[in-house]
């Protein structure tokens, strides 16, 4: 049994039950024999299925939205906009073609090409930080593809998980297409270990992606792993406009309260403008007040989880033990904190091994341009970062030498369905998103033809 608690003021809002091994078991089979169904029913009809979805999903936007807000402490504006992100998903994926599962190739051969073909059931273990969007990305290329997907939710944010889990339903998937398991962390291996399950794609931190790595590799499972992030935000003395990039460098930072992997965490700025973007990134933070999570101008909500906001409070603390100074300061309350910057040193331990995940912007200076891919690469992580100048051909340049998976140049960090997200190092491993995404899970099968011996 657990219990799903608000982070507002640490409430009971709902009781749960795990699966026993019995029904796990029961649900793991039901997801086999509905894989022999979906696999072979026409792209056009599992392109409806998406377009009921989305539709669906539109019809019920209040009440999801609300059970985010509750179960994470997400301002409810925010929430609005993870619904609407997760329905353009479904959306982009609803306008693509049958041909991207197909790619002929010009050989000696009469015919040969390569043929994406689904490959199973695949099990998903989602957090909580956009607990729709998190499931809907990893869900719809794969069940495009003709795989089925069980879910396993984060605790905290399981009411989340099964609504949706219900809507897909109301929208017509067939059963056992999408499943939710709740299911205990020792529970997890047992499920990658069934032969029914033929891949794993994970989104958490990088210690818990290691451990889930090993076990997919233990049973030789493919898994995608979208881990941690410590993403720059590499500011140069030619920027066009300072304080429009620090407001930007400030909403990306605070964002969903700095609960997310590619927010701004690590503003590296040229030393001749930092203390101008200090003033005006202190500025910008002290918008971000605490106020009732339900007014659509709300800006900033609360850390999820207790154990999650003394982690995070500790971090400060640790950073300023390691020479951080602060610029301004944050005041906690139970699981809110109040936005707060500190100046670093770029070799700050903490700084450089942990990522911070909540409202905390680290600044730190560079001198001259020679030095920037030294300091955005001095981090365990890879998943993006981003450049602000007017110099374009400078900047790509630069990104040649910057070990990250996407680099944005005049603009914030985002996924988008359109473009392949996830990162090097730590930060994990394959795709998501995009029509790549689509193919992480997928029999890349290779088709030779010769008409005479």
């Amino acid at each position: 049994m657990f219990r799903t608690i608000n982070p507002v003021d640490n409430s009971v809002l709902n009781t749960y039950y795990f699966l026993s091994e019995k029904e796990i078991n029961n649900k793991l089979s039901t997801a086999f024999y509905a894989y022999k169904k979906w696999k072979d029913d026409p792209f056009e009809s599992k392109i409806l299925s998406l377009i009921k979805l989305y539709s669906c999903m539109k019809e019920t936007i209040d009440i999801i939205a609300y059970l985010i807000t509750k179960e994470m402490g997400k301002p409810i504006s925010q929430s609005f906009a993870e619904v609407n992100k997760s329905i353009n998903l479904c959306q982009y994926y609803s306008e693509l073609k049958e041909s991207i599962f197909f790619k002929k190739m010009l050989t000696e051969y009469e015919k040969s090409y390569i043929r994406f073909e689904s490959i199973g059931s695949i099990l998903g273990i989602i957090p909580w930080n956009y607990p729709i969007w998190q499931i809907i990305r990893s869900t719809i290329p794969n069940l495009l593809l003709g795989n089925v997907i069980l879910i396993k939710p984060a605790l905290n944010t399981a009411g989340s998980a099964l609504l949706l889990e219900k809507i897909f339903t109301e929208s017509g998937f067939p059963k056992g297409v999408f499943q939710i398991l709740l299911i205990e962390d020792n529970q997890i291996e047992s499920v990658i270990a069934s032969d029914i399950i033929q891949g794993v794609t994970f989104t958490g931190s990088s210690l818990s992606g290691s451990i889930i790595g090993s076990l997919a590799g233990k049973y030789v499972k493919k898994s995608v792993l979208e881990l941690g992030g410590n993403d720059a935000f590499v500011v140069m003395k030619d920027v066009e406009n300072l304080k429009k990039t620090a407001k930007l460098a400030t909403e990306s930072r605070l964002n969903n309260t700095g609960q997310t992997c590619i927010s701004a965490k690590r503003f590296i700025v040229e030393e001749s403008i930092v203390d101008d973007f200090i003033d005006i990134v202190i500025q910008e933070m002290k918008k971000y007040c605490r106020e009732d999570l339900y007014k659509e101008s709300t800006k900033i909500g609360y850390i999820s989880r207790s154990d999650l906001s003394e982690k995070l409070y500790q971090q400060y603390k640790n950073i300023i033990l390691n020479g951080g100074k602060i610029c301004l300061e944050t005041s906690k309350d139970g699981n809110f904190f109040s936005p707060s910057l500190l100046k670093v040193e770029h070799d700050n331990l903490v700084v450089k091994k942990e990522e911070i995940f909540g409202p905390i912007g680290i600044v730190s200076i560079f001198y001259k341009e020679i030095e920037i891919p030294y300091i955005v690469n001095n981090t365990s992580y890879g998943l993006g970062a981003s450049i602000w100048t007017k110099d374009l051909e400078k900047a790509e340049e630069l990104s040649k030498r910057i070990n990250t998976g996407m680099i944005f140049i005049n603009d914030l960090v985002k996924s988008d369905p359109r473009f392949p997200f996830g990162g090097v190092k730590k930060s994990g491993y394959g795709r998501e998103l995009s029509t790549l995404s689509i193919k992480e899970f997928s029999n890349c099968k290779t088709v030779i033809i010769r008409s005479k011996l």
